[in-house]
């Protein structure tokens, strides 16, 4: 199930990166020949999605891959993770967003103020009809996906598809305004497109921002909401050997989830005894949970305010005295 789990997750991403990098080439040449600004723009925003969602999956197989466990006294833990260049290819791709985004904004307004007549292009609607409609698949693919897993990311994935819609929604708004403005003769149709390519400079603006905002403040780094860790919980509460769950803490860290756990077990077993324990727990989230990458388990001695009483004294107990209560 685990195998299963990583590889529907790795088709899924790789669908939705290709997808859009495909995208976003088809409407840059396509924007590039047809002379269209709005065009320009949409397929920078659908470039910077897939390119941001790519740097970071690779930065998060880096840090795993790097993760290792270390045992000491009643501790076993799983090392942090080292720091990654994702941060500063963020902000790239966020430089070249503000930029690419201020000339389509600058060249619009020149188009808006400019006496000559729009060359519309026909043949540039079928690639955006094309995109709207492939684009839509592939978000209800991958967000059938990230809803099953719990991802933290689905608010994030839904923000992004409805602004990525909005920028399409301009370019077709002012390529058939530019077409019937030909047709029908009327002028001022014409500035609906420029208008349009201004907004999607507006648009392109905004995923620079959110996309700083994310490598600046980390706010990729979301907590899980407490039912979304109760599956966790329940499942390190089965574990032999575990008392109690003294705290649980789960973090959404790009696409996977990092959690930080504190369990309780018996204070008369051995530190070899209580790092199996540990270990146990960390490797059956990992393995039971696909979206779980790292796991940090500390182990304290159970202290419930009375001396605590293992299975085999119990039992022992009740042999002794005859009537099974406890001595």
């Amino acid at each position: 199930m685990k195998n299963q789990d990583i590889h529907q997750g790795e088709k899924v991403f790789w669908t939705s990166v290709i997808t859009g990098l495909g995208l976003a080439i088809v409407k840059g040449v396509t924007g590039y020949m047809a002379n269209n600004k709005a065009l320009m723009g949409d397929a920078l925003y659908t470039a910077s999605t897939a390119a941001s969602s790519l740097v970071d999956r690779l930065s998060n197989n880096g840090t795993t891959a790097k993760s290792h466990t270390r045992q000491n006294g009643r501790t076993g833990t799983t090392a942090p993770p080292a720091k990654t260049g994702a941060p500063f290819a963020n902000l790239m791709i966020t430089v070249l967003l503000l930029l690419g985004g201020l000339e389509i904004g600058i060249s619009a307004v020149r188009d808006l103020m400019s006496s000559a007549t729009p060359d519309p292009k026909p043949y540039a609607i079928i690639p955006v009809f094309l995109s709207i409609a492939i684009n839509e698949a592939v978000f209800r693919y991958r967000y059938r996906y990230a809803k099953k897993q719990k991802n933290a990311r689905l608010a994030d994935d839904v923000d992004n598809h409805r602004y990525s819609l909005y920028s399409s929604i301009l370019v077709l708004a002012g390529m058939l305004s530019t077409i019937a403005a030909l047709e029908l003769n009327i002028d001022q149709l014409y500035y609906i497109e420029p208008i349009s390519a201004i907004l999607v400079a507006g648009i392109v603006w905004r995923q620079g921002y959110r996309i700083a905002k994310h490598s600046i403040y980390g706010s990729l780094v979301q907590e899980l909401d407490q039912q979304d860790a109760v599956d966790f919980m329940d499942t390190v509460q089965r574990v032999q050997g575990v008392i109690t769950v003294e705290e649980l803490k789960a973090q959404e860290v790009g696409d996977s989830v990092k959690i930080d756990l504190k369990i309780s077990v018996n204070p008369q077993i051995t530190v070899r005894e209580a790092a199996e324990i540990s270990e146990y727990a960390k490797n059956l989230l990992l393995s039971r949970f696909a979206h779980v990458s790292s796991v940090e388990v500390q182990v304290v001695p159970y202290n419930g305010g009375y001396p605590y009483k293992s299975n085999y004294e119990l039992t022992q107990s009740r042999d002794t005295s005859g009537n099974g209560m406890l001595q």
